[in-house]
């Protein structure tokens, strides 16, 4: 049987908040967001603004508000992939007028986000009431209107966490390394995002140009390419050689690091079952480290 959520409350028909569409400033030029974003990777910064116009005097009437509660506009998002969620913007509504422009901007950082992207545009009580109709809404932060629009990320865009840090402290690795992958192959469940990150020499020059998203040549091209290797192998193997993840068999939330693991599994052996291959990678470790090279074409791109 379905569960019907109903708060305790009042709250404002739909049509008392008209919104704009959110538009992207972070592009050149700004554009309105599309229903799925591309181009927009782990280092990226999403910088966003809309205008909404709210019928305060309706949305009172709706929820038994006098005029004299203070009332906020506010937007906040959140990522199925990475299990996080944060405030965008928070705007004081103008007492006593019948309606009110408001502008809601903030940033998200691609770093946050993946798989999708929620943005809640809200009307919210702005303080604790302590007189009101039997049913109006008391508490500060309640609800009494909410939009919601969804963004899908285009997976073909990387979304891989990296990290530049300081390996001469001696605790990240070897001060004379160029990268290190740090994940846990026992956390298959938790997010990708969080559990995750690939380590960037701040002291090795070559590497951090190469990761650093500007145009790449020949040497940096290698480089990245020798890292996606690398990183690969290590996610590969280590999953394959884990009974659990063997016997999960892709049964993984969307988002997670197994998750995405198997599909990346899938991806590069189309065919092969998961057992199959962990048998191959346990058995013949020289041969498909081979075979993984061809198929993740090291070094040809």
């Amino acid at each position: 049987m379905k569960t019907v959520t109903a708060v305790p409350y009042k709250r404002a028909a739909a049509h008392r908040l008209t919104a704009g569409e959110w538009e992207v400033l972070s592009t050149e030029p700004p554009s309105h967001l599309p229903a799925v974003l591309s181009g927009f990777d782990y280092g990226s910064v999403l910088r966003l603004r809309r205008e909404v116009i709210i019928d305060t005097a309706g949305l009172r009437a709706d929820c038994g508000l006098a005029e004299t509660v203070p009332l906020l506009a506010a937007a906040s998002w959140s990522s199925p992939g990475t299990v996080l969620r944060r405030g965008l913007a928070r705007i004081p509504i103008s007492d006593g007028d019948d309606a009110c422009l408001v502008e809601l901007s903030g940033d998200i950082a691609g770093s946050d986000i993946a798989g999708a992207l929620h943005i809640d545009t809200t009307v919210l009580v702005a303080i604790r009431q302590d007189s009101g109709t039997p049913l109006s809404a008391r508490h500060a932060g309640a609800v009494l209107l909410r939009e919601r629009q969804t963004i899908q990320l285009d997976s073909s865009h990387s979304f891989f966490p990296v990290e530049i840090v300081d390996f001469s402290k001696g605790y990240w690795a070897n001060p004379e390394a160029a990268w290190r992958l740090s994940w846990n192959v026992y956390a298959l469940e938790q997010p990708f995002l969080g559990s995750v990150r690939l380590l960037i020499n701040a002291a090795h020059p070559r590497v951090v140009h190469a990761v650093s998203g500007e145009s790449p040549n020949a040497e940096a091209s290698a480089i990245r390419s020798a890292i996606y290797f690398d990183t690969a192998k290590a996610l590969i193997l280590g999953a394959l050689a884990n009974e659990d993840f063997i016997e999960c068999d892709g049964d993984y939330a969307e988002g997670s690091c197994g998750r995405i693991i198997y599909v990346m599994i899938q991806m590069l052996f189309p065919g092969d079952g998961i057992r199959g291959l962990a048998a191959a990678a346990n058995q013949r470790s020289d041969y498909f480290s081979t075979d993984l090279q061809g198929r993740l074409r090291l070094f040809w791109s």
